[in-house]
């Protein structure tokens, strides 16, 4: 299974908790080759971050799921908590230099507040920015995970960077075949930009009284060359619910595009309750 390297990534991580440390492991350069990797049955599946419960959803995650035949077989949450690490004792005040993940920065922004005049660099993931860090002479430090610290023997410095102490991200398990059973249910449709489109569109699920736990727009342009938006959308319930499937046939036939990514079973935090927002 593909996911964002190199060792040490919050992918791994929610990798090991997804899958029980029970498959191998393909570290990818970035989140786009993982969605590759999958197309081209180099691997059986990928994780990849959909969303972080303080910044929202990744944007490169969005896109590929738009524009590439991939579908959701599951998801895990998360919990995320930032340490500071260096390769040798620095005192925070001391620093010169940051070197991180932008999602990561924009998580600690608090913390990052302290330091305004700290120049940052960003790399694509939080274990490359520990691997930068080991062979770094000057007075800089990265901001990861814990495990990635011990990884590559760096220093933590502080920890627990995050604004929010609730910190989590969702990631998805995206595969060539869609999955059928579970009890949340993910779409993507694309309308015309014509007045009232999408309270059409929408009306289906509210004349059922079907929730829609998540409702996000892209630019269709991302797609093809339409005007208008692309929704991704979360359905509380699964394709075996006749309530969903009637309504989904019915959105088919209005919206000009439109894809199932499947029903898979969703996964909730502990100490979180179902209605409570979780957002990688």
């Amino acid at each position: 299974y593909a996911l964002l390297g190199p060792a040490g990534t919050y992918s791994e991580e929610a990798a090991h908790s997804y899958w029980n440390g029970e498959h191998q492991l393909v570290f990818s350069s970035g989140l786009s080759e993982v969605f590759t990797m999958v197309l081209r049955g180099e691997v059986d599946g990928g994780l990849v971050p959909l969303c972080n419960s303080r910044t929202g959803s990744i944007g490169i995650t969005l896109s590929n799921l738009l524009r590439h035949e991939v579908y959701i077989a599951g998801e895990v949450v998360l919990p995320v908590s930032h340490c500071l690490m260096a390769a040798r004792a620095l005192e925070i005040e001391e620093l010169e230099l940051l070197i991180s993940q932008p999602e990561v920065f924009l998580q600690c922004t608090g913390f990052l507040n302290r330091l305004p005049h700290v120049r940052r660099e960003i790399v694509t993931s939080t274990s490359q920015a520990a691997a930068f860090i080991k062979a770094e002479g000057r007075k800089a430090a990265a901001i990861g995970s814990r495990r990635s610290a011990h990884i590559y023997g760096l220093q933590i410095i502080a920890e627990a960077l995050e604004d929010d102490r609730h910190n989590c991200t969702t990631f998805i398990n995206i595969t060539r075949e869609p999955a059928t059973a579970g009890d949340k249910t993910t779409i993507i449709f694309g309308l015309d930009d014509v007045p009232g489109a999408l309270y059409r569109a929408l009306e289906v699920f509210a004349r059922r009284e079907i929730n829609l736990s998540r409702l996000e727009s892209r630019p269709r342009s991302l797609v093809d060359q339409g005007r208008g938006y692309m929704f991704y959308v979360d359905i509380e319930g699964g394709l075996s619910d006749p309530r969903i499937k009637e309504a989904l046939q019915e959105l088919s036939s209005r919206a000009p595009l439109y894809r199932c990514l499947g029903s898979y079973p969703s996964h909730m935090p502990r100490g979180r309750h179902r209605g409570e927002f979780v957002s990688d």
